[in-house]
């Protein structure tokens, strides 16, 4: 039987390296010698050839009238994610009856276990299939310099006044936005470049400089996670791409995010980790963090104020702090059930 890896179609040119990083979480339980097919994920009804093996973690679906998969497809439903605005669409009686067959389902949020549970279907909460990247990448730099802030969240409001309170903080604090812009312009988050792009920047300083030095700012190395699908050749320089981002977040002194596919790999490898949390969120986000969310050190905000900071001071380059260790159990059930699919012979 073949090995599958799942890939993902760009959405309006772009693509989410975090769905990258939750394959290659899957890889890992592979032998190094492995080939791979690659199946992508919202067309699994298309696949067509011989029998694959399939861990089939990650968010389900953008095209959820291509569900369920192909018949050649043996699948391990784990740390998979169940959308809520599209439950209706895709639990249908076909996709409950397919989920019967593959039982127990493992289930990455509370929300998508819920809904699974409620029709009827054996579930389970397993978390995040990333929290098993620690098999791979480890952190052990001590005296690590590196800061990494990756895709933080901040509250941009386009009325008059707040654009002029934006403007009056880049006067007062032109130096380090400044240096916030030059990182983070041309970005996919940030695709403005000049004036525009050292407003977003005031936007985020404004939002986050009661909790994060001036010093970090300067020094730490901005990420996004979202990129440009024509940058690309193919799915094995998304992969590379991916496992690159992965090298330098194994590096880091402290991460700073608000992408759960940027915190719980750190979780994984050993990096300490904040996560920005984001209290007034859309259901179409919030829906996927329930039962993730306590993992995590927390800095959560809501309407651009800082409403609690688990350091209780600001966060400055030597800081040390450690991660909770609330994810070893999902860690170590995901390990043992990946493993025991991979070596069933079918």
């Amino acid at each position: 039987m073949k090995n599958g890896l799942l890939v993902y179609t760009p959405l309006n040119g772009k693509f989410n390296i975090g769905d990258y990083i939750q394959s290659l979480a899957a890889k890992q339980f592979f032998s190094n010698s492995s080939t791979f097919l690659y199946i992508d994920r919202d067309h699994t009804n298309e696949y067509q050839g011989e029998s694959v093996k399939l861990i089939m973690n990650g968010w389900y679906s953008h095209e959820p009238q291509n569900w369920p998969p192909s018949v050649l497809i043996n699948p391990l439903f784990v740390a998979i994610h169940i959308n809520e605005t599209i439950k209706d669409q895709f639990l249908t009686e076909k996709s409950i009856a397919y989920f019967k067959r593959f039982e127990p389902i493992g289930c990455r949020d509370h929300n998508t276990l819920k809904m699974l549970s409620s029709k009827g279907i054996n579930a389970y909460f397993s978390g995040c299939l990333t929290l098993t990247l620690g098999l791979t990448y480890k952190n052990n730099q001590v005296n690590s310099k590196k800061i990494y802030i990756v895709d933080p969240f901040f509250y941009f409001n386009k009325r008059l006044s707040s654009l002029l309170n934006y403007a009056l903080t880049l006067t007062c604090h032109y130096k380090v936005i400044k240096e916030i812009a030059n990182k983070i312009e041309g970005s996919v988050a940030v695709p403005q470049t000049g004036w525009k792009a050292l407003i977003i920047a005031a936007a985020l300083y404004k939002q986050l400089h009661t909790v994060i030095e001036d010093d970090v700012f300067i020094n730490a190395e901005f990420i996004c996670q979202e990129f440009y699908s024509k940058d690309y050749r193919n799915d094995d320089d998304k992969f590379k791409k991916a496992d690159e981002i992965l090298r330098k977040y194994e590096q880091a002194r402290y991460v700073i995010t608000s992408r759960i596919h940027c915190a719980l790999p750190c979780l994984a490898m050993g990096t300490p980790v904040v996560f920005i949390n984001k209290a007034d969120d859309t259901v179409f986000s919030s829906c996927r963090f329930d039962g993730l969310i306590e993992l995590f050190n927390l800095i959560t905000i809501k309407k651009g104020k800082v409403l609690s900071n688990f350091l209780g001071k600001k966060l400055k380059c030597d800081s040390i702090f450690t991660n909770k260790e609330l994810h070893k159990p999902y860690q170590e059930e995901l390990i043992k059930r990946c493993r025991t699919f991979i070596s069933k012979s079918l």
